[in-house]
């Protein structure tokens, strides 16, 4: 018979004070006496080892491993996790060492316990100080064993339970820290009981008053949607009796986490009575091809919101969740949820790599390296780890010590949080593939992502069949083919456009490689140029009978060092260049006995030399690089628009936008100067631009929006901004330092695309100033 109830599955999320609670979960799933023994006299070992300990409560400290042990069981785990979430305090908190664990229990618990002491270990005291390297011990532990940061989840969640008894100092580091990495670790590996309890009760010390007001709210009509959800189930299970559906099919309802409801209120601005799928209903299936008929009748008796449905179950994300979603309307309007799947996908959406390593009776003795590859294969996070760290070290054994670069840790830290913290999109190859990406990568970025060498000859990319360019800002789901060139080389400007750290350090390293072989290059070049440019001279003194004319060594220095010049391969590379000819060269250096007393011919040779350094400005006007001119404060051009200037009594030069109101309005075109960017210099800058964001208020926007604009690597000049509390808007005006048009046009995208904001506009002339904001 079909199940009906209006409940989700529960987890028993409390303390776990007798053993025997423990082993009563267990024996649901373990029927192995032998094994159930092990755990048995595990936990009287830890109980002996931590009897003079106490809880910062005042309980004996074995009801922690003991309750972190009872979350293990509730997931199935098999008997060497559990006894291993039993010991894992035992290294770090008593005399016990590794090899004594070893001997009594094997290499495999020893293994799992002392890399959960490990990661332990950066947690107790300096968090800030030492969370690059925390992080890395916490990732690296998980990249050869998925089970340590499964005992640590299960570790984490009771010492939240015991969190009322720190201090309120203590108990928002803990809970920022949790919500900022266990819960997104619990995300990212598909454990979603887990990530829901952690989310909650972090959320719960960070901010209590919203946690209530949310709490309040789903309750003030909880017995109404009980009630929708129950009339809803019993019109669904009528269909199915009607099709005949197979007995086994589960459907209930589920109820939307408080934390869950605050995010969405909270980056899209929205009102708890607009969220539509705090009404949820699941159906649990036993086979993919119900789950699709299902689909069709539940279409046929509701309204589907076009738009809305997502097939999870042919494109499964990348920490394993597999899935239909759709959302739709009853007669009365009213909007839900279902989400439809079978039995073995409900596991792996609740449990994730956790359901992976889940016991089975009489299973082949597998190896922890095949289980852990079967995880590899799917949640592509690891792998991506692994390459992250042979990057920075030859191998995996490479122990932290205090000599290692801070910089690097830093930038360590920087890329867990960008690239393996942050909100994810899902992109399909053309073979149907989904490739994880974090929420903002770029065409760029995904290149990268498949392999280097396709990133570096990258000109852009088919999104839906359509080309964009390289810059373009992915979306999810949608499918994406790289498009190449052999012409193509990475460029400087790339570094602004790509969101992951992996394609930035990419980029950065074929640009280091590519300078160091152009400097080689130069070097051998100019050497040969120094060396023909000699022989020339010599001939030319010859030709012309002046050797017994020719200056000692040290006149030479001494003139050379009268003309600015270091030495005599500087300015024969300067006459190999052209800027002197091989007769001035013979008549003012080589030959010549006596001192250069001309003015007008030093300053001459000097100013030559000047001109052929990089001291040239950002624009060109009338042809020459060397003119002073000004950017004009009116309208900010930036390269490479089309530029125009002249010459005005009090200011010099300036240069204007050619769409500038002033160039429109000027009365006479013949005072205008023809202008273009200098790109080898301008490259080399930033330029000022203003900015004007409207946007809906509320918390955090400020900081979305630093944060967007510092990842492109641009910089904020000025701010100003007018809260308007009738209409909760705001507007914010910007003076930002950007590279390009380029550049300019892929942060304005970004900012629509930023939850509350209603329009973005670069200011333009006087009239749109900022201190008129």
């Amino acid at each position: 018979m079909i199940a009906i109830t209006s409940l989700d599955y529960e987890f028993d999320y409390v303390e776990c004070r007798d053993v025997n609670i423990l082993i009563s979960e267990m024996r649901k799933y373990i029927k192995n006496k032998k094994a159930i023994d092990e755990v048995k006299r595990a936990y009287f070992y830890a109980e002996e080892k931590h009897k003079e300990q106490k809880r910062k409560n005042g309980d004996p400290f074995i009801i922690h491993p003991l309750s972190s042990a009872y979350y293990l069981a509730q997931w199935r785990m098999g008997p060497k996790t559990i006894i291993a979430g039993l010991l894992h305090d035992v290294i770090e908190d008593t005399p016990v060492t590794f090899s004594e664990i070893e001997e009594m229990w094997g290499t495999e618990v020893a293994d799992i316990v002392e890399a959960v002491t490990k990661v332990s270990y950066f947690t107790k005291e300096n968090r800030e100080q030492m969370k690059a390297n925390y992080l890395r011990k916490l990732f690296l532990s998980m990249i050869r064993d998925i089970r340590v940061i499964i005992v640590k989840i299960a570790d984490r969640m009771h010492n939240l339970l015991t969190l009322k008894y720190m201090s309120p100092e203590r108990q928002k580091v803990i809970a920022k820290e949790t919500l900022e990495i266990y819960s997104t670790i619990a995300h990212r590996i598909g454990m979603k009981s887990a990530k829901n309890i952690l989310e909650d009760y972090s959320f719960h010390y960070l901010n209590p008053a919203e946690y209530e007001k949310i709490k309040n709210l789903l309750e003030e009509d909880i017995e109404s949607r009980k009630q929708i959800i129950a009339d809803m189930i019993s019109d669904i299970y009528k269909k199915f009796k009607l099709y005949n559906l197979p007995n086994d099919t589960v459907v209930f309802g589920r109820s939307k986490t408080i934390y869950s409801i605050y995010r969405k209120m909270n980056q899209f601005g929205k009102a708890f009575s607009d969220i539509n799928d705090i009404l949820a209903i699941r159906i649990i299936t036993p086979k993919i091809d119900d789950c699709y008929k299902i689909l069709g009748w539940i279409h046929g008796m509701y309204t589907p919101l076009s738009g809305r449905f997502k097939d999870y179950i042919a494109t499964p994300k990348n920490n394993l969740y597999q899935s239909l979603h759709t959302t739709l309307a009853n007669k009365d309007g009213i909007i839900f949820e279902v989400q439809i799947r079978t039995i073995e996908m409900d596991d792996i959406a609740e449990h994730g790599a956790a359901a992976h390593w889940k016991y089975k009776e009489g299973e082949r003795n597998v190896s922890i390296e095949e289980k852990q590859k079967e995880i590899d294969q799917k949640v592509d996070m690891f792998t991506r780890l692994m390459n992250l760290e042979k990057l920075a070290y030859e191998n995996l054994e490479i122990e932290y010590n205090d000599d290692h670069n801070f910089d690097f840790e830093s930038e360590l830290e920087e890329t867990f949080k960008s690239d393996y913290l942050a909100p994810l999109i899902y992109i399909l190859t053309p073979d149907g593939t989904v490739v994880t990406m974090p929420f903002g990568s770029t065409v760029l970025d995904f290149a990268y992502k498949i392999h280097t060498e396709i990133g570096n000859t990258t000109v852009g990319g088919k999104i839906n069949g359509v080309f964009s360019p390289y810059n373009t800002i992915l979306n999810s789901g949608e499918m994406v083919e790289i498009q190449t060139s052999k012409e193509v080389k990475p460029q400087e400007k790339w570094l602004r456009f790509v969101r992951t750290a992996a394609a930035k350090k990419a980029i950065e390293s074929y640009l280091a490689e590519q300078r160091v072989k152009d400097e080689k290059k130069e070097k051998i070049t100019n050497k040969k140029l120094i060396l023909k440019t000699k022989r020339e001279i010599d001939k030319y003194i010859i030709d012309n009978q002046l050797k017994w004319k020719v200056c000692s060594h040290e006149e030479i220095l001494k003139k050379l060092e009268e003309l600015d010049f270091k030495n005599i391969d500087e300015f024969l590379l300067n006459v190999g260049k052209g800027h002197y000819s091989i007769d001035e060269a013979v008549k003012y250096v080589f030959v010549s006995k006596e001192e250069i007393k001309d003015i007008e011919v030093i300053n001459d040779i000097k100013t030559r030399k000047f001109k052929s350094s990089k001291a040239r400005n950002d624009l060109i006007i009338n042809g020459i690089e060397q003119v002073e001119c000004t950017l004009s404060s009116c309208c900010y051009p930036i390269p490479y628009e089309k530029v125009v200037s002249f010459i005005t009594k009090s200011k010099g030069i300036q240069v204007h936008r050619a769409s500038c109101i002033n160039i429109k309005n000027t009365k006479s075109t013949k005072n205008l100067l023809t202008t273009s960017w200098n790109k080898e210099v301008s490259d080399e800058h930033k330029y000022n631009t203003k900015l004007r964001i409207e946007t809906y208020d509320r918390p955090a926007l400020f900081l979305d929006i630093i944060t967007l604009i510092s990842n492109r690597r641009s910089g904020i000049q000025e701010v100003r901004l007018i809260v308007n509390n009738d209409t909760y808007t705001v507007n914010i005006g910007l003076t930002i330092l950007i590279s390009d048009l380029d550049e300019l046009n892929t942060i304005l995208t970004n900012l629509t695309e930023i939850p509350g904001v209603i329009s973005v506009k670069r200011l333009t002339n006087e009239k749109d100033d900022l201190k008129r904001i």
